[in-house]
C-alpha cells in the first residue's frame, strides 16, 4: 500500500534565499525512498488542505507570510508582484526581506521539531528524496561558547557546544537557515543556536581564531569582550575577571502608562546599571582598566531578591503580566479616569509595607502628591439629645481637623492642597462613610454635633464607639430583639405575635422620643397595634398620677384660652380620611372600651375643642384639621397619629403645611403605601415624625432623590435605608401572616372588537403626528400635560368606546370579556369586587346588571358615610349581592371586604400602589379563601405597553416603594414608543 507523507522541503527561491515548501511525499511498497507529489497551498478549499491537522494548516499559514504575494503586499507600492520581483534591491532582500522570512522559518522549525514533522533537503540533481536527504532537528539547542586570550595580544575563538561535545564548524559544510534567532544545518543535522546572531558563527567556517590589531584591543576589550562576557559563557586567559557583590535597590515609580492609566513601575538597580525585571540579562561586566592591565568585573543577578520584591507587591494586591509594569484591580470612575487616586490612596496605606520590603517609592507625575500614611482618628461624646463626633486627621508631622474637610467631603473633592503645595487625596471610603455625618451635623468649633435620631450616623462613622444608648438604639434595626412591654390590662384583643413585635417597637421609640411609620401590609392591624399603645399611655399616666384633678379652661391675659395650661387626660389625635371616621370609633370600643374617644367632625365642633382635655383620643379627618390648623396648634396633644399618611405626601400642600403646624409629644403614621410615585412622598411622613431626620426637602432631592430614581445610585440607596429603617417598620403579609389564604395574580390579554380597535388605532395615528409637532415646538417638559390627555384619551379608547363622550353605543371586547367572567364567577357561587379608575366605566357595567337583573354594590366618591358603610353592610351580609363595583379612589382605604375571594381591576394602569390596596380590601386578616386577582389588558394597546414600561422602569428598592410612576423619567424615545 502506498505511504504518503507531509514534509517540508528546504529549498531555493531565485530571490529569498532558501526557504521551506510543503509537499507530500509518497512512497510505493518495497521502495526506500519518496517520490515528490503534490505542493500544498494555504487554501482551506483544497481536499489536500481538509486532510491536515491544527499545527499542519499553522505551518502553511507561516509559509503563506512569505509568499511572493504577501511579500509585495508588506515591502513594495508597486502594482504587481511582478514589478516588485524585478525592481527590488540586494540591499533591501537581505537587511528586510530575509530577516523577515527567517523569522518564520524558525518559527515553522519549531513546529517541525515539536510534531515530528519531516524535513528534507532536496538536491536540484535528484527528482527523488532518499532517506539520507532527511534532517535531524535536535530538541536541545547548542550553546555559544567564547574563548578570549590576551597574550602579546587580543584573539578570541567562538565554538558551539552540544550536549559535551563541540560542533565543529570549520571547514565543514554548515549552512544558516535563520539568523536571529540562529538555526544552522551541519551535516544531515539542523541545531537551534542558543542566544545567539547566526552571523557571528560565519568568521570561525573558515578560521580557528580571529586576532585584534594592538590599535584596537583597547575599544574590544570596553565593549566586544565586556558584552561577551555579560551575555555569554566565556572562557579567558591573559587578564582577570572578578566576581563581586552589587549594592541592591530597587524603586517602584507611579507613573501614566501609554493607555492613560496609572501604573507602577518596577525599576532594579545594581550599582549604577537600572534595568527592568523582564530584561534578559543575566549578569552586569564593568571595564576596569588598570595600571596591571586590562580587568573585569562581575557579579550575577539575585534572583532570589527579585522574587522577594515581586511577591511583596503582589502580597499587597498588585498585579503584573511582566513583572514591571504593576496595576491595581481596580475599576475606573469618572472621578478617577486615570486610577491615580486610588493607587496613592493605596500607597498611603501599603507604603510602609513596600519601605521595610526595600522598595523605594517614587512618583513621575505632573502634580506632586502625599505618598505617606494618612491616619483618621474620631471620637465621640454622647450628650443628653445629641452626639458630639472629634475628628484629627494625621499626616506625618502635621495634624488637620477634621471638620476642615467638610467642604471637600460634601463637594465629592478629593483632592486637598497642603501648605508645602503637596497634594493629600481623601479616601474613598470617607466620601461614602462621613458624607452623612456631614450633611446631617451641625459644626461647632472642632467638632459635629448629630442629633441622637442620626444615630446611626454615629455608628457607621466612629467604629468601636459604644454607649449604653447607642447600645439600645441599635436594637431598633432589629425589631425581634426590642425589650419586653406589657400590653395594656384594658387591651380587648389577643395580639399576634408581630403585633406585639410592632407595639413593643412603637413603646420603644415612645420612650426615646422618636416618631414612627408603622408601614405594615394593609390588613396587617396597624390600627389594633396604635390603639394598643395609646392604652399603655393612659394607663401609664392614671397610675404616675391617679391624684390628678380636672381643671377646665382659664382666663389668659384677658383672653378666654381653649386650653387650660393643666390637662387631665393625655389627649391624641387620630386624624384620617372622612371614610375611617367610624372605623376607628368602632375598633376603639372594641379593643379599647376604656379610651374615651371624641369625634371631632362637622358644623358643631368649635364648641368640643374647650372638651379636649377631657378625652383620650380626638378623632377628625384630614379635610377638618386642615380647616381648624390655626386653633388645634394652639393645644399640645399626646400623640398625633396620621392614619393613611400618604395623603400628606405632597409637602407644598396645604394640608401637609396644616398639619406640621400642629404640636405632641410623640407621632406616629400609618401607612401601606408610604410611597405611590416619588421618594419625596416619604421625605414628607418622615419629616413629619421625626422632623430633620432627612434634611431639608431641597437636600433631600439632591442628595437621595435625583441620584437614587435618575441614576440608580445603590450607595445613596443603602445610606437612605440606614437613616429610615429604624424609624418604619414594615412586615408584608407573606412574612406574618402565613395563615392568610394564598393569592392567585394573573393579568388577562383581551382583544379589542373590530370597530373599537379602528377607533383605537386612528386616534393612535392623530395622537402621535400631534405630539411629534408638539414635542418639537415645545420639548418634552412641556408637552406633559398633552401626553397625559392623549395617553388618557388612548387609554379609555382600549377600554371603552363610551368612556369618552364623542361615542355612544360602540362595541369593546374587555367589557364584553369582563362581563362574560362575572356571569361564570357569580354562577359559582363567589364574591366580586370590580375595580375601575373610570367611575362611567363602573356606570356602564351597572347598566349592564340592572338589564340583567344582577344585585351589586356601588362605591364611588360621591357616596356619604351612611351610604358607603350601607354598600359594605349588603356585600358583606347578603348572599344574593355578589358584585360590588367600587371605583379605586374611593375604595382604596377603610374597607374590610373579606366576603369576596374574586378581584377584578378593569383598568391597570402605572401605579401598583392603588392596585395593592384594592387586593387588600379582600385579602385581609379574616379571609378564609384563596383570594383570585385578574388585571384585564387590552391587547396591543397602550395599556400593554404601559404594563412592560412599568416592569422595565421600577429601580427604586421595594424597601422604600410600593410603587412609582414609569411615566416620570421617560425618555422622547420612550414616550414616542407607546403611539407606535
Amino acid at each position: 500500500m502506498r505511504e504518503n507523507r507531509f514534509a517540508l522541503g528546504y529549498m531555493p527561491h531565485r530571490l529569498w534565499g532558501s526557504i521551506f515548501q510543503a509537499q507530500v511525499l509518497e512512497k510505493e511498497p518495497g521502495r526506500d525512498f519518496y517520490s515528490p507529489g503534490e505542493y500544498i497551498q494555504n487554501d482551506s478549499n483544497t481536499s489536500a488542505y481538509q486532510r491536515l491537522s491544527p499545527m499542519q494548516r499553522e505551518v502553511l499559514r507561516l509559509m503563506d507570510e512569505y509568499s511572493d504575494r504577501n511579500l509585495h503586499r508588506i515591502f513594495s507600492k508597486l502594482k504587481t508582484v511582478k514589478q516588485f520581483q524585478d525592481k527590488v534591491d540586494r540591499a533591501t532582500i537581505n537587511e528586510h526581506i530575509r530577516p523577515y522570512i527567517e523569522k518564520q522559518l524558525y518559527a515553522i522549525l519549531e513546529i517541525a521539531r515539536d510534531m515530528r514533522i519531516p524535513v528534507f533537503v532536496k538536491e536540484k540533481s535528484s527528482r527523488n528524496i532518499f532517506p539520507e536527504d532527511f534532517l535531524r532537528l535536535e530538541r536541545v539547542p547548542a550553546a555559544p561558547v567564547f574563548s578570549f586570550r590576551y597574550q602579546e595580544q587580543l584573539s578570541y575563538a567562538l565554538f558551539l557546544i552540544h550536549g559535551d561535545q563541540q560542533l565543529i564548524i570549520k571547514d565543514n559544510p554548515v549552512e544558516i537557515v535563520s539568523n536571529s534567532p540562529a538555526s544552522i544545518i551541519l551535516g544531515n543535522t539542523l541545531y537551534f543556536i542558543s542566544e545567539i546572531d547566526g552571523k557571528k558563527l560565519k568568521p570561525f567556517m573558515s578560521k580557528d581564531r580571529i586576532e585584534i590589531p594592538p590599535q584596537f584591543e583597547g575599544k574590544y576589550f570596553s565593549s566586544f569582550v565586556r558584552n561577551s562576557l555579560r551575555d555569554y559563557h566565556a572562557l579567558t586567559e591573559g587578564f582577570e575577571v572578578r566576581t563581586s557583590i552589587p549594592s541592591l535597590k530597587a524603586e517602584l515609580s507611579l507613573e501614566i502608562g501609554i493607555s492613560g492609566k496609572a501604573v507602577w513601575i518596577l525599576t532594579l538597580h545594581y550599582n549604577n546599571y537600572s534595568i527592568a525585571r523582564e530584561s534578559p540579562i543575566k549578569r552586569f561586566v564593568d571595564y576596569l582598566e588598570e595600571a596591571e592591565g586590562h580587568a573585569f568585573e562581575k557579579y550575577e543577578r539575585d534572583v532570589d531578591w527579585e522574587e522577594q520584591l515581586v511577591d511583596a507587591l503582589n502580597e499587597v494586591g498588585l498585579r503584573s503580566r511582566d513583572d514591571r509594569n504593576f496595576y491595581l484591580n481596580h475599576t475606573f470612575n469618572k472621578d478617577d479616569e486615570n486610577g491615580i487616586y486610588s493607587d496613592i490612596n493605596f500607597i498611603n496605606e501599603y507604603g510602609s509595607s513596600l519601605k521595610n520590603a526595600g522598595i523605594d517609592i517614587q512618583q513621575r507625575l505632573s502634580k506632586e502628591y502625599y505618598l505617606e500614611k494618612i491616619d483618621l482618628n474620631i471620637d465621640s461624646r454622647e450628650e443628653a439629645d445629641w452626639f458630639d463626633i472629634y475628628g484629627m486627621v494625621r499626616l506625618g508631622d502635621m495634624e488637620i481637623p477634621f471638620i476642615s474637610l467638610k467642604g471637600h467631603i460634601l463637594d465629592g473633592n478629593r483632592e486637598y492642597s497642603l501648605p508645602d503645595n503637596r497634594i493629600v487625596i481623601l479616601p474613598e471610603e470617607w466620601f461614602a462613610r462621613y458624607r452623612s455625618m456631614f450633611e446631617f451635623g451641625k459644626s461647632s468649633g472642632e467638632h459635629i454635633r448629630i442629633q441622637k435620631q442620626h444615630f446611626s450616623l454615629v455608628d457607621d462613622s466612629v467604629r468601636g464607639f459604644h454607649t449604653d444608648t447607642l447600645e439600645k438604639l441599635e436594637a431598633l434595626n432589629s425589631v425581634e430583639t426590642l425589650p419586653e412591654v406589657e400590653l395594656p390590662e384594658g387591651l380587648n384583643a389577643t395580639l399576634r405575635t408581630y403585633q406585639v413585635e410592632g407595639f413593643q417597637w412603637l413603646c420603644f421609640l415612645q420612650k426615646y422620643g422618636f416618631g414612627a411609620c408603622l408601614a405594615d401590609d394593609m390588613g396587617l392591624g396597624k390600627t389594633l397595634q396604635t390603639i394598643a399603645v395609646l392604652l399603655r399611655s393612659k394607663e401609664l399616666s392614671r397610675m404616675a398620677d391617679s391624684a390628678s384633678t380636672d381643671q377646665g379652661p382659664v382666663q389668659e391675659g384677658g383672653q378666654f384660652s381653649l386650653f387650660g395650661s393643666a390637662q387631665k387626660k393625655l389627649t391624641s389625635l387620630i386624624v384620617v380620611p372622612a371614610s375611617l371616621i367610624h372605623n376607628w370609633s368602632k375598633e376603639c370600643r372594641r379593643f379599647a372600651p376604656g379610651l374615651k374617644v371624641l369625634i371631632h367632625v362637622g358644623n358643631q365642633r368649635n364648641r368640643e375643642l374647650t372638651s379636649f382635655p377631657y378625652y383620650d383620643l380626638v378623632i377628625s379627618t384630614y379635610h377638618t384639621v386642615r380647616q381648624d390648623s390655626a386653633k388645634l396648634s394652639d393645644f399640645r396633644f399626646h400623640y398625633i397619629v396620621l392614619d393613611e399618611s400618604q395623603m400628606i405626601k405632597n409637602p407644598s400642600s396645604k394640608l401637609y403645611n396644616a398639619i406640621v403646624t400642629l404640636q405632641s409629644d410623640h407621632k406616629v403614621v400609618l401607612t401601606g403605601t408610604p410611597i405611590e410615585n416619588s421618594l419625596t412622598d416619604l421625605w414628607s411622613q418622615i419629616n413629619f415624625v421625626n422632623p430633620g431626620l432627612l434634611g431639608t426637602l431641597g437636600f433631600f432631592k439632591r442628595s437621595f432623590v435625583q441620584p437614587i430614581e435618575k441614576k440608580g445610585n445603590e450607595e445613596r440607596e443603602e445610606k437612605l435605608k440606614d437613616l429610615i429603617n429604624p424609624f418604619i417598620l414594615r412586615r408584608t403579609k407573606d412574612e406574618v401572616a402565613r395563615e392568610l389564604p394564598p393569592v392567585f395574580e394573573q393579568v388577562r390579554y383581551v382583544n379589542m372588537a373590530e370597530s373599537q380597535l379602528r377607533l383605537y388605532e386612528e386616534e393612535k395615528s392623530q395622537v402621535r403626528n400631534a405630539l411629534l409637532e408638539n414635542l418639537e415646538d415645545e420639548g418634552l417638559e412641556r408637552s406633559s400635560i398633552m401626553v397625559l390627555q392623549a395617553l388618557t384619551r388612548l387609554r379609555q379608547i382600549a377600554n371603552h368606546p363610551d368612556l369618552l363622550e364623542d361615542f355612544n353605543g360602540e362595541e369593546s371586547g374587555k367589557f364584553t370579556e369582563v362581563y362574560r367572567d362575572i356571569e361564570s364567577v357569580i354562577s359559582e357561587g363567589h364574591k366580586v369586587l370590580i375595580f375601575s379608575s373610570f367611575v362611567k366605566h363602573l356606570e356602564l357595567f351597572r347598566t349592564r346588571l340592572e338589564q340583567d337583573g344582577k344585585e351589586y354594590a356601588y362605591l364611588t366618591g360621591s357616596r356619604n358615610q351612611g351610604q358607603r358603610e350601607e354598600a359594605v353592610k349588603d356585600f358583606q351580609t347578603r348572599k344574593s349581592c355578589s358584585l360590588f363595583l367600587i371605583s379605586l379612589k374611593a375604595g382604596g382605604v377603610g374597607l374590610n371586604l373579606t366576603a369576596a375571594d374574586y378581584v377584578f381591576i378593569l383598568d391597570p394602569w402605572w401605579n401598583p400602589a392603588a392596585e395593592m390596596q384594592a387586593l387588600s380590601r379582600a385579602h385581609r386578616i379574616g379571609q378564609e379563601n384563596r383570594v383570585f386577582v385578574y388585571r384585564f389588558i387590552s391587547n396591543d394597546s397602550i395599556e400593554e405597553k404601559i404594563q412592560r414600561l412599568q416592569e422595565r422602569k421600577r429601580e427604586l428598592a421595594e424597601t422604600f416603594v410600593t410603587s412609582n410612576n414609569p411615566l416620570k423619567s421617560l425618555s422622547e424615545n420612550e414616550l414616542l414608543e407607546l403611539f407606535s
